[in-house]
């Protein structure tokens, strides 16, 4: 059985993880490399609950062998040992690691299969990475105008974390991704599992973020952390970035649409865009949006680089740039350097 203190060599390693938690308790959140083969379904969990209520522990626990017996846990026992074979080296545990992980233990080893048990299981396991997020650290945030690439430069450097790529969205109206986010608990775990594996001798290096990514939040402890530590400035030519929005939120948005639905991806990639301006409609004034959405969909209708580029330059002159200098005219106290990204990085190498 595997103890709390070493639980970190268990998540820096990237260990297998068997969960056989039912699939709704897995959905609201659960860690990487962990598969979720669970010993009852989400009716089965519900029914079994229902008659430990109203009949007691031992008239659920027949009720759950009654249902979990002959083929059907013939079935899932080679699910479980498949896996087990598949990645032998990897641990067990249910939601506080009590009589579904000991179940399923001791019924692989009737197969010959011996899997180790977390101690504390998922909640022991939740609860050590949510400590290591509350846990005093250096940060140095990268921050700098929409379009100056601060993740194509985090993503060059050593001990820095993406935290836009956790949240799989980029911050902005514009932010959402193809795919969805993840849960807000599955969000937090991989932050911490990410904090576990840099080096806290050295600062980490994060991008400047507000406390919500799209419909996630950070975790306020590191949020606050965040917003007393130092900012490095990143800068760059309006041309530059006009050119790497296009090709980020127009041509790779849209070949993200279409190369995941073949369908009707062009379809839902103009309402990606769209909607987004509607967003920020407001911000904007009606005059303004008008001619911006007009802008955008003759360019969407003529797969105009030029007419793309057209909005998305006023976008950044109107929108963008306005409230990133009223961000940033709030806490000049707390940049020490500016430069562009070869600049930024070289800092960056000298100072953490």
């Amino acid at each position: 059985m595997i103890s709390k203190e070493q639980f970190k060599n268990l998540f820096t390693a990237q260990t297998p993880l068997l969960d056989v938690r039912a699939p709704c308790e897995f959905v609201q959140g659960a860690f990487p490399y962990a598969t979720n083969l669970p010993l009852l379904t989400d009716e089965e969990r519900h029914n079994i609950g229902l008659c430990y209520k109203q009949k007691g522990q031992d008239e659920a626990i027949n009720l759950g062998h009654k249902i979990v017996s002959g083929e059907v846990k013939e079935q899932r026992i080679k699910a479980w040992k498949n896996y087990c074979l598949e990645n032998p080296n990897a641990y067990l545990y249910c939601f506080r690691g009590g009589m579904r992980s000991h179940l399923v233990q001791s019924w692989l080893k009737d197969v010959e299969i011996d899997i180790p048990l977390i101690e504390g299981g998922y909640k022991a396991l939740r609860s050590f990475l949510l400590e290591e997020v509350a846990k005093p650290i250096d940060l140095i945030r990268i921050s700098g105008q929409t379009g100056v690439g601060k993740t194509d430069l985090l993503l060059t450097l050593t001990n820095a974390i993406d935290l836009e790529g956790l949240a799989n969205h980029r911050g902005s109206a514009f932010g959402g991704n193809v795919s969805n986010q993840p849960t807000q608990i599955a969000f937090e775990n991989l932050l911490a599992i990410d904090l576990l594996k840099s080096n806290k001798e050295k600062p980490i290096i994060v991008e400047d973020e507000g406390r919500y990514i799209g419909r996630l939040n950070l975790p306020l402890a590191f949020f606050d952390t965040m917003k007393e530590s130092p900012v490095v400035l990143l800068t760059s030519s309006h041309e530059e970035r006009v050119d790497r929005i296009y090709l980020d939120y127009v041509v790779g948005q849209r070949n993200s649409y279409i190369e995941k639905f073949p369908q009707n991806g062009e379809q839902l990639f103009e309402e990606f865009l769209t909607s987004a301006l509607k967003r920020i409609q407001k911000r904007l004034g009606g005059e303004r949006y008008a001619r911006l959405s007009a802008l955008m969909n003759q360019g969407i209708i003529e797969s105009s680089e030029t007419l793309h580029k057209q909005w998305i330059s006023d976008i950044l002159v109107y929108y963008y740039d306005p409230m990133y200098q009223y961000q940033i005219d709030n806490k000049m106290e707390k940049v020490q350097f500016t430069g562009n990204a070869l600049e930024v990085a070289e800092y960056l190498k000298r100072h953490s």
